[in-house]
């Protein structure tokens, strides 16, 4: 019963979660910029088959942040599994894969 119940609840709130979520966002800026790319957009869609508890609270925490190409560098945020390794590199020859017009 106890199994129903949570599957229940599960289903019932999985359109409410998705609607919590926009399915591309920009990433913020830290600081103000004149000129320069526009900043990047993330996409829930494209990173789907990760699932939320790959990256939500341990790399992204629930809200969206501000963070820069050294923190990537690093291994933060999108660092993480951008590294060439895992998804392809934050390199600057790949600007445009993220860094999109909308």
């Amino acid at each position: 019963m106890r199994r129903l119940l949570a599957l229940t609840l599960l289903l019932l709130s999985a359109p409410v979660l998705g609607a919590a979520f926009p399915a591309a966002l920009r990433i913020p800026t830290l600081r103000p910029r004149a000129a320069g790319p526009v900043p990047a957009l993330f996409s829930h869609r494209t990173h789907a088959t990760f699932g939320c508890h790959q990256c939500h609270p341990s790399v992204f925490p629930q809200q969206a942040v501000g963070f820069t190409h050294q923190d990537m560098a690093r291994g933060l945020y999108c660092g993480g599994c951008h590294d060439g390794a895992v998804a392809f590199g934050i390199t600057a020859t790949a600007c445009a894969r993220c860094h999109v017009p909308r």
